[in-house]
């Protein structure tokens, strides 16, 4: 199975269904069923960079812990493990027009820079106990231990 490794908290968001695109810097034409590995970076590293570039930032940090609040919050999100499955439906470009049709709350959750790629998402599936695993830049091939 197809894999990307995504950090943490942004993994478990997608997984989660709070958010449907995950954006790259770079396009694929991949498209199927995907595994979905979260980084090892810890995720107050993270946070704190985040929270770092000022108001927005903090913002976007409080939006995040309030979103996995009911989830064990942010400091009990797993790392280095897959932590679900979806389905990569498409790539789009990201211009003035696609980020228009965007939900205030899908657009503070990835980098929407024109020129960049947000990756659709559909039929996120968490995996109750994250099977760990090293992660890898790009798609990767996972062998399927679920």
């Amino acid at each position: 199975m197809r894999a990307i490794t995504i950090r943490q908290p942004w993994a478990s968001l997608l997984v989660l269904g709070y958010k449907v695109f995950e954006t790259r810097s770079w396009k694929t034409s991949y498209q199927g069923p995907i595994a979905i590995h979260a980084g090892l970076m810890p995720v107050r590293r993270t946070l704190g960079a985040l929270a770092a570039q000022g108001k927005e930032g903090r913002e976007i940090v409080a939006l995040m812990e309030r979103l996995l609040e009911g989830h064990g919050g942010v400091d009990h999100i797993p790392t280095g493990a897959i932590i679900g499955t979806a389905r990569l439906e498409r790539c789009n470009a990201v211009t003035a027009e696609f980020v228009a049709g965007l939900s205030m709350q899908e657009f503070n959750l990835g980098d929407f820079t024109p020129g960049r790629y947000a990756w659709e998402f559909s039929d996120m599936s968490q995996i109750i106990r994250p099977i760990p695993a090293a992660g890898r830049q790009g798609l990767w091939n996972w062998e399927v231990q679920i």
